[in-house]
């Protein structure tokens, strides 16, 4: 049995089709099942309940034999994620595959980089067999950006020409349920990236072309673009960490390309203009007439 932490949001429900697809037995916890399109997903066992309740998490580890460590990011996800460590240790679960960011260290620019480092650090003092799996940016951040990109033709960034290897969810969650089926881990951390490094002004290229509409980027100040993001109902401290990643970006240190997800799952990963013709078609659908709601893209 495979117990998955924070499996209704994207990256989670990503894993959990996997598996649900591999007919691999599965455990799901989270709060609010029922916003998860995979609530009645073939051999996903859901748990409705939050990790930091110690009885909702003994039960949902009673018979696992592997853990995959994810959480929604929030300023107290270290604390979570270290009491789901100390009890997977303690029901005697055997590997611990936990999602984390490219860019994780000690003295990171962003808050949540700073915490996933912390975790990596304790994952590595567990003695039981553990993966830390760094991950660029989501491509799925855009989706953030919706109603500029529909209603003012316009992609907001503080990145200049900056490029990144952004990488799609459903890709991260096929190589996440691979580490954690697979018969042995060969490393104790891998990066996952997109397959190709692209700066926004090549991203607004592609989707000007999916949307067929001129999408133009405006490279902002950090200040200006904090603002956007806070106008656009993200929260403060998220905003800010991705003020902090964006303009860490600029220098490009984030164009780095794994093969990470062909070399793990057996499968190339999805690229930007895949992505992007999914974005524009999902948009136009919700925002037809008497449509009033975005479909969720994976």
């Amino acid at each position: 049995m495979i117990l998955v932490t924070g499996a209704s949001g994207r990256i989670g429900t990503a894993i959990l089709r996997e598996l649900s697809g591999a007919s691999v037995p599965a455990r799901a916890l989270a709060r609010g099942r029922a916003r998860s399109p995979l609530r009645d997903e073939p051999g996903v066992q859901w748990i409705d309940g939050d990790a930091g309740d110690e009885r909702v998490l003994a039960g949902a580890l009673e018979g696992v034999c592997t853990v995959v460590l994810h959480s929604a990011s929030a300023p107290g996800q270290v604390a979570l994620q270290e009491r789901v460590i100390s009890a997977a240790l303690s029901a005697g679960v055997a590997r611990i595959v936990k999602l984390s960011i490219v860019g994780a260290a000690d003295d990171a620019a962003s808050d949540e980089a700073r915490w996933h480092w912390r975790i990596e650090q304790r994952l590595g003092s567990t003695g039981v067999e553990t993966c830390s799996v760094r991950v660029t940016r989501p491509m799925q951040a855009l989706l953030h950006q919706a109603s500029l990109l529909l209603t003012s033709g316009l992609l907001a960034g503080c990145q200049g020409t900056g490029q990144s290897a952004d990488v799609d969810v459903r890709d991260v969650g096929a190589v996440l349920a691979t580490l954690a089926t697979a018969p042995r881990l060969d490393c104790a951390l891998v990066t996952v990236t997109g397959p190709e490094a692209m700066d926004f002004a090549g991203m607004a290229r592609l989707l000007s072309r999916q949307f067929n509409r001129p999408i133009r980027y405006v490279d902002c100040q950090p200040g200006d673009m904090l603002q956007c993001a806070l106008a656009a109902g993200v929260d403060r401290w998220i905003a800010e960490d991705m003020v902090a990643w964006q303009t860490d970006a600029r220098d490009g240190r984030y164009a780095i390309v794994h093969d990470t997800i062909e070399r793990v799952t057996g499968r190339p990963p999805r690229r930007f203009e895949a992505f992007a013709n999914e974005l524009a078609t999902s948009l136009r659908y919700a925002n037809a007439p008497q449509r009033t709601e975005i479909p969720a893209i994976a």
